[in-house]
């Protein structure tokens, strides 16, 4: 039994490598879309409130 789990040891921890490097992949570009968007609201917040000002 010892001997099956040894060998499955280094496939296991690839898997497991792959899927949290996936994960980060996936979670860092949601969260610079995210951000994006919170730039853009941003900006036309601040356009709106220039446009206000203005008049």
């Amino acid at each position: 039994m010892t001997e099956n789990i040894t060998q499955f040891l280094p496939v296991l921890f690839m898997l497991v490598l792959v899927a949290f490097v996936i994960f980060i992949v996936f979670f860092l570009s949601e969260h610079f879309n995210r951000t994006k968007r919170i730039e853009e609201k941003l900006d036309k917040a601040l356009k709106e409130i220039a446009e206000k000002k203005e008049k």
